[in-house]
């Protein structure tokens, strides 16, 4: 299912280009706003002052607006994918119609992430020394949890726009298919690191950085949700075994082009 996944998620670019990248830039920009505006009010406040405005800073770019941009790129990803089409008028409604659960779901997370990493230190030295075994045992469950909660975070975006749940039962969700798809979900975060490392050059994480990893998990979604249907079909027929799950690649415009589509796409 990743090779399926990675090629949606490419061909979703390519043919999108120039509104994914303006999506990109304007999702950049309402994350970088918070983080420039401390910088700038720290080098005029005192030390105690520049680190209270860096937290806040902190916090509103990446608790605030990034979980919200990411919402708003899913619900414009969900659009193209299902229409092979779409405006940026999607992206500034997504914005505004999932703002305050998206927030919720970085507070969440964020908040999560903030107390096993706490955790992880504080078992391991606490008991470390004393009980090793249950200070390391406790600790290595809170880096569990830790990555856990990581993986559930690529899946809430996409299941927050195509459920439009609520905070719960998005994270249920999000859980749900993590637990569902391991090997689908750490493949996806092999897919990623390279195009991470590629976005740490100043251009391209100003152009094309949130973007591309939002095609990858709302295909990946897409591709799912195609699995789970071909799965209650199978069940509402009353057949026993596993089904087989027909993705639809030979009509789905983004999986039944190759190679040579990229090279001469004026002959499709």
């Amino acid at each position: 299912m990743l090779h399926r996944v990675l090629k949606m998620a490419f061909w979703v670019c390519f043919d999108h280009l120039g509104k994914l990248l303006v999506a990109n830039v304007l999702s950049f920009a309402l994350v970088l706003v918070p983080l420039l505006a401390a910088w700038w009010l720290a080098g005029h406040s005192n030390p105690v002052t520049a680190v209270v405005v860096a937290g806040s800073a902190a916090g509103l770019s990446f608790v605030v607006a990034l979980p919200v941009c990411m919402a708003a790129l899913a619900a414009m990803m969900k659009e193209l994918i299902e229409t092979r089409d779409g405006s940026l008028r999607t992206f500034v409604t997504g914005l505004r119609r999932f703002a305050p659960r998206a927030v919720g779901l970085g507070g969440v997370f964020m908040a999560a992430e903030a107390l096993f990493a706490t955790s992880v230190w504080f078992y391991s030295s606490r008991f470390g020394g004393a009980m090793p075994v249950l200070g390391f045992g406790l600790s290595a469950l809170a880096l569990w949890a830790m990555f856990f909660t990581g993986l559930m975070a690529l899946f809430a975006a996409p299941a927050l726009v195509q459920k439009n749940g609520g905070i719960f039962a998005t994270l249920r969700l999000s859980a749900l298919l993590v637990l569902d798809n391991p090997l689908l979900t750490v493949g996806m975060v092999v897919a990623l690191l390279p195009l991470l490392l590629a976005c740490m050059a100043p251009p391209v994480i100003m152009l094309f950085s949130i973007a591309p990893m939002m095609a990858v998990v709302s295909s990946a979604y897409e591709m799912l949700s195609r699995k789970y249907a071909a799965v209650e079909a199978h069940k509402a027929r009353g057949l026993a075994g596993a089904p087989r799950v027909d993705y639809g690649d030979e009509n789905d415009d983004y999986l039944n082009r190759g190679f040579r589509d990229f090279l001469f796409p004026w002959k499709g």
